[in-house]
């Protein structure tokens, strides 16, 4: 992150905590997102060390963590308690299952896994991930088997397309491909409903927010960061991806960064070039 993104962050976090306070805090649901686990500082890759203090700030800062499901269903009725969270991870990368997971767990936190379903039943890497790290560990994909443990072991499975392309990019009828086969191929592995639904690269317009609900997905994330609050349309929710730095999350939380939203969903009409 830009020096100058964390001064602007840095000048506005102590107005936002003041707006917060004067809330309480309640009535909104803030969304964390993650990809993979691994030493490496790449925009996709968390160490296991900022991951581990990551969830500390979350505790810090007295944030309730929800099942992603559970915590929609409050918001949606206007329940939720003080500073509700829910943690997100997109890809289905197995450094997630490996190492998030397990830390997850021993804190007694939720998660949901948005998982590409073509790559967990035929493995492979990415292509961005091929061109680059062939041969990484970092890279390597969950197996069928291993998220089907994970799942059992409490892990939320949701869908991140088939194949995970850019979907405004595409024609109606492969848009809806890739939505209706990734929920159908999950729902056969796991045994279970598969109901929610994260945009690939953030890409997403409302012709394609129209077939994800077609679909049958109750809930969908974008990657427009902010607070969402009672009423916001279920399948566009905001979310926002953890910074490396602590610090950075906290502001994050404290809602610090909101004001880059619009940069950024300028940014995201485009496919990205990996």
């Amino acid at each position: 992150m830009r020096t100058t993104t964390r001064l602007a962050a840095a000048l506005v976090q102590p107005a936002v905590r003041a707006t917060t306070a004067l809330s309480g805090g309640s009535g909104t649901l803030t969304l964390v997102g993650w990809h993979r686990i691994g030493d490496a500082r790449d925009g996709l890759t968390t160490t296991p060390e900022d991951f581990a203090r990551h969830l500390d700030v979350l505790e810090e800062w007295g944030a309730t963590v929800l099942p992603l499901d559970e915590a929609y269903r409050l918001l949606a009725a206007g329940r939720l308690p003080d500073r509700a969270v829910a943690l997100t991870f997109d890809d289905g990368y197995a450094s997630v299952v490996e190492q998030a997971w397990p830390e997850l767990r021993r804190r007694g936190l939720p998660a949901t896994l948005f998982a590409v379903s073509d790559y967990v039943l035929r493995g492979g890497r990415f292509p961005w991930d091929h061109r680059h790290r062939p041969d990484s560990d970092l890279t390597r994909l969950a197996t069928a088997a291993a998220l089907c443990d994970a799942a059992a072991e409490g892990l939320d499975i949701g869908s991140h397309t088939a194949t995970h392309r850019w979907l405004p990019g595409l024609r109606p009828q492969q848009v809806a491909d890739e939505l209706v086969r990734s929920r159908a191929t999950l729902e056969d592995l796991l045994g279970r409903p598969v109901t929610s639904f994260a945009y690939p690269m953030g890409g997403w317009d409302e012709r394609i927010r129209d077939q994800v609900e077609a679909a049958g997905y109750e809930i969908a994330i974008t990657t427009e960061r902010g607070r969402n609050s009672p009423g916001h349309d279920p399948v566009s929710l905001r979310r926002a991806f953890a910074f490396d730095r602590p610090r950075d999350v906290r502001r994050q939380l404290d809602g610090a960064f909101t004001w880059m939203r619009a940069i950024e969903r300028r940014r995201n009409r485009k496919e990205p070039q990996w």
